[in-house]
């Protein structure tokens, strides 16, 4: 794997990342302050993590199966959201607005029951891994829809196609290092709310 190559696709990214921070943002703001309009939106949502959560109480081994459970949620998706980027990166700007609207309505949510102190603990240890490592796999996914775009535009134009080409297939080739490294992130960041995340908030 060529990290280096993989660095110098990253840097190109730029305002992709900013523009997927922003999306997050917007749908973390969403879901803070306007949750009443997407509340049938967001219960579903809930809903569909409480029967994912539910099945833990069946295993032998609880905070093993947890750990598993968030990483396997975490890579799969975020991967899934990279590969996806191929319909013109509208599925990660899905997937950033929804999973901001959840955590902007959970956060509200638990400041009013418990305290902030509560959300903080909840949230920060292992989400200053997993957050940016989720925005970063949907602005690869942006990256990617993008580029496919911009060849499917300039199909009539040689030297633009070509060019097009050219960067597409250097992005791809990235994709696997950052792709691991965005799975070992999220492996540490499972470990760690599955472990020191889940004593905080009990203490």
């Amino acid at each position: 794997m060529k990290w280096n190559h993989a660095i110098e696709q990253l840097k190109l990214m730029k305002h992709y990342f900013i523009a997927s921070v922003l999306v997050f943002l917007a749908g973390m703001l969403m879901g803070a302050l306007y949750s009443e309009q997407f509340q049938a939106f967001i219960n579903t949502q809930l809903e569909a993590l409480k029967r994912i959560t539910d099945t833990l109480a069946e295993k032998p081994n609880q905070q093993w199966s947890l750990f598993w459970l968030i990483f396997w949620n975490n890579a799969s998706k975020s991967l899934l959201v990279i590969v996806m980027g191929v319909l013109f990166g509208i599925f990660p700007l899905f997937f950033l607005i929804v999973n901001g609207l959840v955590l902007g309505y959970v956060a509200v949510a638990a400041g009013q029951k418990e305290s902030w102190l509560f959300v903080i603990k909840a949230i920060v240890p292992h989400g200053i891994l997993e957050l940016p490592a989720i925005i970063i796999a949907c602005a690869l996914g942006l990256r990617l829809g993008m580029l496919l775009l911009k060849m499917f535009l300039s199909i009539f134009s040689p030297s633009r196609s070509l060019q097009a080409r050219e960067q597409l297939r250097a992005f791809v080739k990235a994709l696997v290092p950052i792709s691991v490294m965005l799975v070992i992130v999220l492996f540490v960041a499972a470990l760690i709310e599955s472990t020191f995340t889940l004593w905080l908030v009990q203490v």
